[in-house]
């Protein structure tokens, strides 16, 4: 599997992307997970984890535009995203409109499809129309009940294979060197060229790292050492919760359409 940077024409049509996004400020980083999703006939869906990116901890308007590009270039379903503290302050932006630096085009507001508190809701329902890039947003607000959901399904869907990732770095870089185009590489480039490789090799150390608690009925999931961080992992969290809950709707539709067939069937 190769890292992706936009939507790949070779998907099909039912195939579609996911960005979930955990919110930095202030010295840490946000992280965005890009994770495509191939759906089954039959059972969980597929995941792929394409590429991961991180911004530094600029002010709110220039991740906004970060992100909002980034939707566009994998003309995404959502950008499940993180609700809570400083992410509050992030979706404030979000909301509204800004200027692309590098185009000069105008990023329109984003909407609001959907997210775990009602009380967070309530202030962007408003955020619609035309104008709007309606329902591009999914609010994670999560708490104890929500964050044991999201460590359940995720691994739940990792034991039974249902994740692909992309190689280790130094696999990618030895095979890279095999090659006559990597061996060609300028340094900058070859290290350019590692760079999703690398990030998802540290998600995975993340992963490690990650020692689960129970507290009554929730799961807990506790950093074993301190100074390795959580946020790539939060943000690949977010996004498969976003896949989890689109797979429950999946559901409800198939039972819907099964209780009609039995209803006519029955006349």
């Amino acid at each position: 599997m190769q890292p992706e940077y936009e939507a790949s024409g070779r998907n099909g049509k039912s195939q579609y992307y996911i960005l979930g996004v955990d919110v930095g400020r202030f010295g840490d980083m946000t992280e965005v997970a890009v994770i495509k999703v191939t759906p089954q006939v039959q059972g969980a869906d597929l995941a792929a984890l394409v590429n991961i990116y991180t911004y530094d901890a600029e002010d709110f308007e220039k991740q906004a535009i970060h992100l909002k590009k980034l939707y566009y270039k994998y003309n995404a379903r959502a950008l499940s995203i993180d609700a809570n503290g400083v992410g509050a302050g992030l979706i404030d932006f979000m909301i509204l409109a800004q200027i692309d630096p590098d185009t000069g085009e105008e990023l329109p507001p984003f909407g609001v499809e959907g997210g775990t508190a009602e009380d967070t809701l309530e202030k962007y329902k408003k955020i619609k129309g035309p104008g709007v890039e309606n329902d591009a947003l999914y609010l994670i607000k999560a708490n104890a009940p929500i964050n044991t959901e999201m460590h359940t399904y995720v691994q739940t869907q990792l034991s039974s294979g249902k994740i692909k990732f992309l190689i280790d770095e130094n696999q990618a870089k030895t095979k890279l060197l095999s090659t006559k185009v990597g061996q060609n590489m300028t340094p900058d480039k070859r290290a350019e060229y590692l760079i999703p490789f690398t990030q998802t090799t540290i998600l995975k150390d993340q992963m490690l790292n990650l020692v689960e608690e129970n507290e009554g009925v929730n799961i807990i999931l506790k950093q074993s050492n301190r100074s390795i961080k959580k946020d790539k992992f939060s943000a690949f969290e977010h996004g498969m919760y976003y896949k989890k809950l689109e797979e429950d709707k999946k559901k409800k539709r198939k039972k819907r359409n099964i209780a009609d067939m039995m209803f006519f069937s029955g006349n």
